[in-house]
This record gives C-alpha cells, sequence and structure tokens, in this order.
C-alpha cells in the first residue's frame, strides 16, 4: 500500500487506498449496518484496456455545505489521464455518496469503453439481496413486485437490469436501488428473523445499467456497470462516472427502505415545492384528445370546487407531437385562459410533453430530419429526437422554455416512449455506440437541469409511459414520479406498495380514471400526487361530493405519509387476468411514533373478515384506534401482536387512525 485516506462522519467511516496500480475503497463505522471489504473504486477501462494507476494524492479536504468531501487525484503512469475521485459522508445519516471525473490530458481522442458505477465487496456470505420491479407494459401484470435473491456461493451470478426502460427489450428491471442483509440463520439468536445489519445502495444513472451479484464461501461481490458503453473522450475532455450511494442500517426491507427516503429527502430530492405538497391534481386525459378551452375552462370551475390544486392538460393541445405550440383549432387564444382561470382560483397550470418524440409533420423534422434517430411510430404516430445529439437538444430545452414563459407554465409532465434509446447514427456529436450514456448523461439530464436551472419554480414530473424510468439521478431531477401507468386501481396499490421502499412516497404519483367511489377514491389517498384523470365535467352530485370527502381524507393526511415510515403489511398481487384478488394493506408511522395510519382494501374473493398487525408504535403508549365510525385504546404492543381486525365488503377500503393518547 503506497498512498491511504480516511474520512468519517454520521457514523460511517470510508477508506481510501493506492494499492498494486488500482484505487480501493472499504466502509466501516459505528453506526448498525454491514461493513464492506476493500473493493475496486471507479474501474474503468479505456480503448478496451482496464486504468491502472501510477500515483495519487489528496486535491481537497472540505466541508461544503456541512457534508464532509474528500477528493483525491489519481494519475495514469504517462500523465496523460486523471481521475478525481470525490467522497461524501454526512453527518446526520450513515450514507456514503460515489462520483468521479476520468480527463484525457493527451492529444489523440481516446474511448471510454467500460465504466463501473459501484464496486462493492462484503466479507461475509450468504447474503440477500433484495429489490423491487419497475412498471412493465409488456411483461406480467404484478408490478413493482419485490424480490428476495439469495447470493450464496457456488451459485450462478444473478443479474438485475436498471434504467429507463430495458424491462421492454431485456426482461423485467428493477428501480435503481437494493438492499443486502445476512439470512435469517445469521443472526444474533436475541434478535427477530427479520432484523439485522444491512446495507442500502442507489445508483444515480438514467441510462441502463446492470447490477451482478455473486458469492464465494467467505465474500459476497456487487457489481453495477453502464451498458453500451463507447464514449469518446476528446483531447481535455472529461468523463463523469455516475454517481451513487450507500448507507448503513439494522432492521428489516421496511427500514432499509426508510433510512434509504430519509437520505434522500435530505440530499437528493429537490425541495418541495410549497409545505402542502403533494397536491390535488387534474389531468385532462380521460377527454384523449378531444379537448377545447371552452370544455377545459368548464373542467377548471369543477375543479376549484373540489378543492383541487393543479390542473394538467395532457396530450393534444399542441399542433403536433414535436411542435410545441398551442393548437389554434382547440386553443384559439393560446393557453392563457387556461392559465389564468386557474390561477385566479389558487391553482397552479401545467401540460403533458413527451419532450423526445416528434411527428413527421413537426416543423423540426421537416427542417432536421437528421436528428431524429427513428421515424418509426413509436409514441401515437412520432418517432423519436435524439437529446444525446447537442444541436436537438438545445432547441428542444429553447423551444420548452419558450413554452413555459409565454403560456405561464408552472407543471410540466415529461412522458414519451423510453427517454433514453439506441442511436447509431455518425453525425451526431455522440460515437454511434454511445447512446445510452450520451442520451442520459450528456442529453435528458442536461435538459432537465438546464430546465431547472434557468425556471426554477417549474415543478417536473416523470413519466415516460409508466414508471419506467425509476432511478436516484431521475429522482434528484424531478419533484415525483408515476408508478404504473395502468390506471387501474389495483394496480395503482400494486406500484405504491412496491415503490415505497426505495422512494419516498412523493414518487409514486397516482392517476385515478376509474368512476370516483368510495373504494376507488380511498385506493389513491396513499403515495404522492393525487390525480384525478377523469371527465370531471359529466359527474353528477354523488360522484362530486364522494370525491370531495375523499379529497378531505387526502389532505388531511399526505402530510403523516410523505414523511413517514412506511410499514408494508399485506401486498397487493394480481389474479391471471390482471384484476385483484383478497386484502392489502399499508401502514405510514410519524417519526415521533405517535401518530400512524393504516390503509386496509379488500378486492374480490378471500374472507370478509382479516386481522392486521400495525408496527413501528413504541410499545409501551396507549394509542387512540379509530375506524368504521369506533374508537378504542390500544397500546402498542397489543396491535403488534393481537393486531385489528377488519371486516370490509368485496370492493371495499378502510382507513385506521392511530393517535397517541394524551390520557392519564
Amino acid at each position: 500500500m503506497t498512498d491511504a485516506w480516511t474520512i468519517a462522519a454520521g457514523g460511517a467511516v470510508c477508506h481510501v487506498a493506492l494499492s498494486d496500480g488500482a484505487l480501493t475503497w472499504w466502509l466501516s463505522g459505528e453506526a448498525p449496518g454491514l461493513d464492506t471489504a476493500p473493493a475496486p473504486l471507479s474501474p474503468l477501462a479505456v480503448d478496451g484496456r482496464p486504468l491502472r494507476w501510477a500515483s495519487a494524492r489528496q486535491v481537497a479536504r472540505e466541508e461544503p455545505g456541512g457534508v464532509p468531501t474528500l477528493r483525491i487525484e489519481a494519475r495514469s503512469a504517462d500523465g496523460m489521464l486523471t481521475l478525481l475521485q470525490q467522497l461524501e459522508l454526512f453527518p446526520d445519516r450513515p450514507f456514503l455518496r460515489l462520483s468521479a471525473t476520468l480527463t484525457n490530458h493527451g492529444t489523440a481522442p481516446l474511448t471510454v469503453t467500460a465504466c463501473t458505477i459501484l464496486a462493492c465487496d462484503v466479507a461475509r456470505a450468504p447474503l440477500y439481496l433484495f429489490h423491487v420491479d419497475q412498471f412493465s407494459w409488456a411483461y406480467r401484470r404484478d408490478f413493482f413486485s419485490e424480490h428476495q435473491a439469495q447470493v450464496w456461493p457456488n451459485r450462478i451470478p444473478l443479474e438485475v437490469r436498471m434504467g429507463s426502460f430495458p424491462s421492454h427489450h431485456n426482461g423485467p428491471s428493477s428501480c435503481a436501488w437494493f438492499a443486502l442483509r445476512p439470512p435469517p440463520h445469521d443472526y444474533d439468536e436475541d434478535q427477530p428473523p427479520h432484523t439485522g445489519p444491512g446495507l442500502v445502495c442507489g445508483i444515480e444513472f438514467n441510462g441502463k445499467s446492470r447490477l451482478r451479484a455473486w458469492a464465494e464461501p467467505e465474500r459476497c461481490y456487487f457489481r453495477s456497470d453502464v451498458e453500451q458503453l463507447a464514449h469518446t473522450l476528446a483531447p481535455g475532455a472529461s468523463f463523469a462516472v455516475p454517481a451513487c450511494f450507500l448507507g448503513r442500517y439494522h432492521g428489516d426491507w421496511d427500514e432499509a427502505g426508510y433510512v434509504t427516503q430519509r437520505f434522500a429527502e435530505a440530499y437528493v430530492h429537490p425541495p418541495r415545492p410549497d409545505e402542502r405538497y403533494p397536491w390535488v391534481q387534474y389531468n385532462s386525459w380521460k377527454y384523449g384528445q378531444e379537448i377545447s378551452e371552452a370544455q377545459q375552462l368548464a373542467v377548471i370551475d369543477r375543479c376549484a370546487e373540489l378543492g383541487v390544486e393543479l390542473v394538467v392538460v395532457d396530450l393534444g393541445w399542441a399542433r403536433a407531437i414535436g411542435d410545441w405550440r398551442p393548437d389554434p383549432q382547440k386553443f384559439p387564444r393560446g393557453l392563457a385562459p387556461l392559465t389564468e382561470r386557474a390561477h385566479a382560483y389558487g391553482m397552479r397550470f401545467g401540460v403533458h410533453m413527451a419532450l423526445a418524440q416528434c411527428s413527421p409533420e413537426a416543423p423540426v423534422a421537416i427542417e432536421h430530419p437528421e436528428w431524429l434517430a427513428s421515424s418509426y411510430d413509436d409514441y401515437f404516430g412520432a418517432g423519436f429526437l435524439c437529446l444525446g445529439h447537442a444541436p436537438c437538444r438545445e432547441w428542444l430545452t429553447s423551444a420548452i422554455l419558450r413554452l413555459v414563459d409565454e403560456e405561464q407554465i408552472d407543471y410540466l409532465i415529461q412522458d414519451g416512449e423510453d427517454m433514453v434509446k439506441l442511436c447509431t447514427r455518425s453525425d451526431h456529436t455522440h460515437a454511434p455506440g454511445d447512446s445510452n450514456y450520451s442520451g442520459s448523461q450528456l442529453g435528458l439530464d442536461v435538459l432537465i437541469e438546464t430546465l431547472r436551472r434557468e425556471r426554477p419554480g417549474l415543478v417536473l414530473e416523470n413519466c415516460e409511459d409508466g414508471g419506467c424510468m425509476l432511478t436516484y439521478k431521475m429522482a434528484r431531477l424531478y419533484h415525483t414520479s408515476i408508478t404504473v401507468d395502468n390506471i387501474a386501481t389495483y394496480a395503482t396499490r400494486q406500484g405504491v406498495y412496491g415503490a415505497s421502499y426505495p422512494f419516498s412516497p412523493r414518487y409514486s404519483v397516482r392517476y385515478m380514471e376509474d368512476d370516483p367511489t368510495p373504494y376507488t377514491l380511498r385506493s389513491s389517498i396513499f403515495g404522492g400526487p393525487l390525480i384525478l384523470m377523469q371527465r370531471i365535467g359529466d359527474w353528477d352530485e354523488r360522484q362530486m361530493a364522494d370525491t370531495k370527502a375523499a379529497i378531505a381524507e387526502y389532505k388531511a393526511l399526505r402530510g403523516l405519509i410523505r414523511d413517514a415510515r412506511i410499514i408494508h403489511l399485506r401486498r397487493p398481487r394480481a389474479n391471471v387476468d390482471g384484476g385483484g384478488w383478497g386484502w392489502d394493506a399499508i401502514q405510514a408511522v410519524a417519526p415521533a411514533q405517535d401518530r400512524s395510519v393504516v390503509m386496509v382494501y379488500r378486492a374480490q374473493g378471500d374472507a370478509p373478515t382479516r386481522t392486521f398487525r400495525p408496527r413501528g408504535l413504541l410499545p409501551e403508549a396507549t394509542y387512540r384506534v379509530a375506524f368504521a365510525g369506533t374508537t378504542t385504546l390500544r397500546t402498542g404492543a397489543a396491535l403488534a401482536s393481537e393486531g385489528i381486525a377488519v371486516t370490509l365488503p368485496e370492493f371495499g377500503a378502510e382507513i385506521i387512525q392511530i393517535e397517541r393518547s394524551t390520557d392519564a
């Protein structure tokens, strides 16, 4: 070992060393969790050869924003390449964030052919690996299902694809997060089988990546790699290694999710747009593309009556996909009348944009046909633009900023088929084999970062035909995200249930298109923004009254759910036709453990009564439990051991409110 450095904060310690031409790292500390073993730090290959480092030095040790940060520069033997490695530890949480930049100081271009986002070794085997699927139209209807995979010696390596839309081409894919812990028999004897030391990891890359996990008798290995990489590194240019973060925890998979969410809310996600967020929203898609000024003005009036806080005009408002100006036939005065009506009621106004899609008749497609990576019918008759091509991305950024300013847009839904597509054109600013990296890091990410910087008040929602880009780079750039794009009530609950392991509930948008009933409305209360995607102008008095009541319940609970520890009590599971069967339940517990809510649902079938055992409450404290018009007093221990019996008809829902009693 020639050089070594250490950085510590938040109960975690990170060690870095240069040894035998490689930077290595490992994580330990006083905070509960798994220790890691020495592993390669930001391994890269250039022109097909793994990089070796001749020397390394510390270039900075500082605390920007109160976050202890260590920067180490490694240099190749000829001095032509340097790697600036950054390590951040966080004073209030046992988390480490890794990022790095490779720079070409030579006179000839090079090609980065391999990049490992994370190499993590754990000197313990076997381990369980837990991850959650993304949404997919093409595969099974058990959306956002959880997987506890075994990383055992003498087994074929486990592979999990992550990033933008990989499931539609290569099999099911995962949210860009995973958690580790030993199997139950490795725990201390005095601990329940569902707890133990663990490690969580989040990947900040919107392009396609692949996680591989395997084990030897004494060690488990985890590698997250960028796929389809052939990045040209010109003289003087730099290549950014996608960032990732790791955190230590002690507990079950719910605890793994909770520590991740609290870290991400503090250090990853954009600030909430206001203290009320998430909002009650309206979206016009149930009207399809047959929308008009008079129709939507009338809907906005009804939205105000309901207590909606944001109205969004979906696909169909523009002249064409890729021609982002209001359709003069539908909106002869532009969108200004709708914006002004919404603002007069104190509501925000937004639009839907399929950012990377482009119809053949759009002016930009006619003027710059070379900007299209493909012209085939990919999205409502539109092909797609290559965001990795700098002139195309710059034009699109300008078009969006113009629209935001001219029409006073407050909110933007980014939609479309796969924001990071394959482009093999040789006349673009990216190399033909590098569209995965360039289309994400230098394409979509730069576009959204520019919008955020230039219009800081603009609120952004991620949606690409469903929750198909559930990464922590997405969650660093956008304020919220869709989960399922199926709209149906049961699928919505599936999405929220699974996505609320890795992501804060505010990243669980629900598009509610089913007719409003107490069951469908209550099925949409738990999570982030509640979006009514319905023909509100056609509702009768009963539907309006039911929706008003549900919106009041949502607003009363949204702050609790947004900041809570999420407890997964019973998963919703699809039957063979994709519909729901039986019971499911999910719980939110306030950080102070003085308040909780349990949402219980029964779809079709199963027994009319089920018992659910709320967790996460103070065992000795007494709580007031209220539901179905009754109130009882129970201790936290009794609730966890004896549970609450709930009786519901088919397609019924119940809200159980639990609040610590102030009575002596």
